[in-house]
């Protein structure tokens, strides 16, 4: 095997495989078409050629460092690949009766993906609930294919002589998922009496009409919406207030063609927001489903964040090492989605860059914020454990990982989740573990940031360019390289907790 044809054709693959889930996000198309990218790719997969790789990786000089580590790279991507190519049928199963149901409610019947959108929008809870009961009955009913699907994930990792897919994914991502488990349980614990005391405090206000031991997650839709900040986030200022953001680092979105927003709004969109390197540095795609409100704002700078580190990795990298655009561990471009999102949450760039005409209103502003951050890296603690049991050896024990899921992530948010989304919010090869160690990383970038260049470090320049400097490398490096190269030190989620209890605390 020549290693510079593998990874043409792995260039090839991916721009394919991600304009397809672009389209049928985007809802351009009904159904995810993957059989065709699957025939015509499918020996980029194949035991021989992960074998063909694994030699490669051994048989480089260990001075080549870049080489060696891209081949284990592709070897990483390749493993994930046979898992995704013997489970294509059923991962198309699923895409095409989420795309062709529909709830009915009032009298109206609505696409299964834009359900979420009106419950963000509802303000009685008892319509709230009656509209998520059908969400949920709706979800579940493909809940016999998904369990087919992840029962041939692990099938296929075992025929890959892992132990298990949870031992598979800890050596693609180099991930010790135990270990960081014990770090998010430890997070959990110490900042629990801290969080729910400003929940509590805070539901109270926004949801008069819901108890706090009653909370479930259509709430938690409706809470994030947060209707008050309304007047400060108004649809008609999205692009110009993203525009206006990255011109502080010195970048200009109307010079960058290569970067695609689509914010339009479809009934058959996938609500869920996501970034699609469709052939970085001159194809990325971006797609949001607006709902309204601050919501809006945060959700286009997360994926903005990953836009521009994609639209500024290095032409030449991106040629020569596609593995390092399209890696498998995503925690890195996460860690710059977050460091866009959490600007909503500085007080000094609300006030210049959004109509908050005093101090103590942006404060408020960034005490709601900081508390959905809280709420969601919280959840992806509870969904890590989770995880680990999902995917550990051994058969799937539907109804007790139902409960597993539903108590872990309803405890550690004080939202309710219902047993029946057990798999539907689990997302492929330990998502989890990459948003907590983005999150980790985040904190830490930002404080450097902030240090390096000031108080109001998001109108230099000289921080876009250091940005710019570090997206040029795109995924070359994980979270935890680029904490020790840039002096941070080991990722740790003490800053974590520390920011969080600070940006919620009463004045």
């Amino acid at each position: 095997m020549l290693i510079s044809d593998y990874r043409r054709d792995f260039s090839q693959y991916c721009t394919a495989f991600e304009t397809a889930h672009f389209r049928y996000r985007a809802g351009f198309d009904k159904e995810l078409h993957l059989e065709e990218i699957y025939d015509r790719c499918g020996d980029l997969f194949t035991a021989q050629a992960i074998e063909s790789l694994r030699i490669a990786y051994e048989e480089t000089p260990p001075q080549f460092e870049t080489e060696r580590l891209g081949v284990r790279l592709l070897t990483g991507s390749a493993r994930a690949g046979f898992l995704e190519a013997r489970a294509r049928g059923l991962t198309a199963e699923v895409a095409r009766y989420e795309a062709a149901a529909v709830v009915e409610w009032d009298g109206e019947r609505f696409p299964l993906n834009d359900v979420p959108r009106i419950i963000s929008n509802e303000p009685l809870a008892s319509r709230r609930r009656d509209l998520g009961a059908r969400l949920v009955d709706a979800r579940s009913r493909c809940n016999d294919s998904r369990i087919a699907r992840l029962e041939s994930l692990h099938e296929s990792a075992r025929a890959l002589d892992f132990d298990s897919y949870l031992a598979l994914f800890s050596e693609i991502t180099g991930t010790d998922f135990t270990s960081l488990a014990a770090s998010a349980a430890r997070f959990l614990e110490s900042t629990e009496s801290a969080y729910s005391s400003t929940l509590a405090r805070t539901v109270a206000r926004d949801l008069p009409d819901v108890a706090f031991d009653e909370l479930q997650l259509v709430d938690f839709l409706y809470f994030q919406r947060i209707l008050p900040l309304d007047p400060f986030f108004p649809s008609h200022d999205l692009m110009l207030t993203y525009a206006t953001a990255m011109a502080g680092f010195g970048i200009r979105i109307e010079r960058q063609p290569n970067i695609h927003i689509d914010a339009e709004s479809r009934a058959s969109k996938n609500p869920r927001a996501a970034c699609f390197r469709i052939e970085p540095p001159d194809d990325v795609r971006l797609l949001i489903a607006p709902v309204g409100g601050v919501h809006d704002y945060t959700t286009l700078f997360h994926e903005a964040g990953h836009a521009q580190h994609y639209g500024w990795s290095s032409r030449e990298l991106c040629r020569r090492y596609p593995e390092f655009v399209y890696a498998t561990d995503h925690a890195t471009s996460e860690g710059y989605a977050f460091l866009f999102s959490h600007l909503f949450q500085d007080v000094g760039w609300l006030m210049e860059h959004r109509k908050v005409a005093t101090s103590a209103e942006a404060r408020e502003i960034v005490r709601r914020l900081a508390l959905l951050s809280w709420c969601s890296i919280r959840r992806r603690c509870a969904s890590l454990e989770y995880e680990i049991e999902l995917h550990e050896d051994g058969p799937i024990q539907a109804e007790e990982l139902a409960v597993a899921h539903s108590d872990a992530v309803s405890r550690a948010t004080r939202f309710k989740r219902s047993p029946a989304l057990f798999l539907t919010e689990v997302d492929d090869g330990f998502y989890s573990a990459a948003y907590l160690r983005a999150w980790g990383f985040e904190v830490a970038l930002r404080e450097h940031l902030r240090t390096r260049y000031g108080r109001r470090w998001w109108a230099s320049r000289k921080a876009g360019d250091e940005l710019i400097d570090l997206w040029n490398t795109s995924s070359r490096y994980t979270v935890e390289e680029l904490a020790s190269l840039m002096g941070f030190g080991e990722i740790s989620f003490d800053l974590l907790a520390e920011s969080l209890i600070a940006a919620t605390k009463e004045d």
